[in-house]
Formats: structure tokens, C-alpha cells, sequence
């Protein structure tokens, strides 16, 4: 990996660690529904622009749009919401580090379908990651604190979503173009939250400069600059090394949580957060030490959804 690889990484880890910044910021004034909506609105004129800008084709089976409905609820709608709820309750770093397991519950379910073989070094790091889950939230199951305690678990639920929609992309979705399924599922999660959106009544929202421009940044940022870089880096570097973000995300989530809104995270906090960085270690291996092939690489780049933070 060249240091201009590497710097795109840390750039894009930086990106989509602040995300959970923005959604915090965010849905403090705004409802996490509209929130959620208004976003994947933002990304998908951006992501739009970007399809028009490289003149991808724009004609796909029915069939394909059935499936891109599909990812639009479970990889953008329900996680994008049930993140954007959580986060009322716990802060952006805990909700960055708990949304870190969606590669622990991927290995899962690719091993229950038999596409990805569970050795035992893989099952203890699968082990160590939920491990760090029960870390991290057995403070509030424990003290009876349902709020921060709900938050969490619905993090974790966003988690899982974005598992879902991994697998399902990668069993039906592979042979579609990157940045065309990145726009039909952010594009369709947004047409799916949009009625949704109305049951919070957006019309009595009074959000303030900091709420606007948390969503602007989120959706224009977060979404379209951030998913240029994740192609660049896969035709770069190959979809191994660039599954590093996911490693690196947390991190760059804590501090921004530190720097930005004086977040403190506790000692089970970061002691969780060593747990699932190691599970994932231990599941995925090093990326850095691997060398992707080319077929490898094209065909990620082939399967790659937008949308993940």
C-alpha cells in the first residue's frame, strides 16, 4: 500500500468516524426518522450527480430493482434509523465502536450459508468481538438504565441490518455496478423513510445551524466524497486492504466524540473497543499483509453498496 493509499484510508476512516459526530449532532433536534431520510436524500442527488458525471448505464431489470429494494431497506432505511434513535441514548464513539461488529455478524451468517469457513481462530475472534459487546453495555443491563441500554441495542441492531445486506448484496447483487447499486439503495431507502419521516412531523422541527449543517455534512460528505474514496481505494489497493476502515472508524469516532461534544469514554468502553478491533483481527487477518487479485478486486468493486455509516 503506497502512503497516497494510506492517507485516503485514514482520510475516509476520518470521514465515516465523524459520521457518528453529525447523527448525534443531528438527531438532538431533529427527529431520527426525518434525519435519516433527509440524508439519504442529500447522498443520493450527490450520488446522482456522480452516476451522470461518469455516464454509467442507467437501465436495470426489473428483477434487480426488486433486490435494490431489498438493500434499500435493510442496508440504508432501518440501520440509518435505528443508529440515528440509538444515538439519542449513548454517545458517537460507543455507537462507532458498536457499530464495528456488522463484519463479526457478516462472518456469521456467510458461515451459516457455507460461503466463508469458521476455523478456530475465526471463532475466537468472533467470541472476543461479542465479547466486547457484552463489555461495553453490561453497565447499563446491569444499573437498570433502559435508556442508554435500548440505545445500544439498537446500534447493534443496525449492525445486523448492514450484516444482512452485505451477505444479500454479495449472493445477489455482484455482477450489478458499484455506483449504481450505491444509488438504488440509497436512493430507495430514502423513498421508503420518506412517508415514514411524516409520523414525526418534520413541518415543527426547529433545527439550528449546527443540526443543518451536521445533515449537509453527512449526506453530501459522509455519503458521496466518502463513497469516491472507497472506490478509489478498492481499484487501488484491492477490497482486503480497504476492509481495514472498519478497524480504523472507532477509533477516529472516539476522538472526534472527545474532541467535538467532550465525550469521556469509560475504561469498559475502551476495553471493548480492544475486544472487537481484536476479534475482527482474528477473523478478517491482517489486510495489510494480503495481496488481492485482480479478479478479487473486480468483482468487489462490482458488489460495493454505499450508505454503511
Amino acid at each position: 500500500m503506497s502512503s497516497t493509499d494510506l492517507a485516503l484510508l485514514l482520510l475516509l476512516s476520518a470521514i465515516w468516524g465523524a459520521s457518528f459526530l453529525f447523527i448525534k449532532i443531528g438527531v438532538s433536534e431533529i427527529g431520527p426518522v426525518t434525519f435519516s431520510a433527509l440524508r439519504m436524500l442529500i447522498g443520493a442527488v450527490v450520488l446522482a450527480i456522480i452516476v451522470r458525471a461518469r455516464r454509467q448505464p442507467e437501465r436495470l431489470a426489473r428483477d434487480v430493482w426488486r433486490r435494490m429494494v431489498v438493500v434499500g431497506l435493510l442496508g440504508t432505511a432501518l440501520p440509518f434509523s435505528l443508529i440515528g434513535w440509538g444515538t439519542q441514548f449513548i454517545s458517537s464513539g460507543l455507537a462507532a465502536i458498536l457499530n464495528a461488529t456488522t463484519p463479526l455478524f457478516a462472518f456469521i451468517l456467510a458461515t451459516a450459508l457455507g460461503s466463508e469457513e469458521l476455523r478456530p481462530v475465526r471463532a475466537l475472534g468472533v467470541l472476543m468481538g461479542f465479547g466486547g459487546i457484552l463489555v461495553l453495555m453490561w453497565p447499563e443491563l446491569h444499573s437498570g438504565r433502559q435508556g442508554s441500554f435500548s440505545g445500544q441495542l439498537a446500534v447493534v441492531s443496525g449492525a445486523l441490518c448492514y450484516a444482512i445486506s452485505a451477505v444479500y448484496m454479495r449472493r445477489h447483487l455482484a455482477d450489478q455496478p458499484a455506483l449504481l447499486t450505491a444509488l438504488g439503495q440509497v436512493g430507495l431507502g430514502c423513498l421508503i423513510l420518506l412517508p415514514c419521516a411524516l409520523l414525526e412531523q418534520p413541518w415543527r422541527f426547529r433545527p439550528s445551524p449546527a443540526a443543518v449543517g451536521a445533515l449537509l455534512a453527512l449526506g453530501s460528505v459522509g455519503t458521496g466524497v466518502a463513497y469516491i474514496l472507497y472506490v478509489r481505494l478498492i481499484q487501488g489497493v484491492g477490497a482486503t486492504s480497504t476492509s481495514l476502515v472498519t478497524q480504523i472508524v472507532p477509533m477516529f469516532a472516539v476522538v472526534w466524540g472527545w474532541l467535538v461534544l467532550a465525550e469521556r469514554p469509560g475504561w469498559n468502553a475502551l476495553v471493548a473497543l480492544a475486544m472487537i478491533m481484536g476479534g475482527l483481527f482474528l477473523v478478517n487477518g491482517l489486510p495489510l499483509r494480503r495481496r488481492p487479485s485482480p479478479v478479487a478486486m473486480d468483482a468487489s468493486l462490482d458488489g460495493a453498496g454505499s450508505g454503511r455509516r
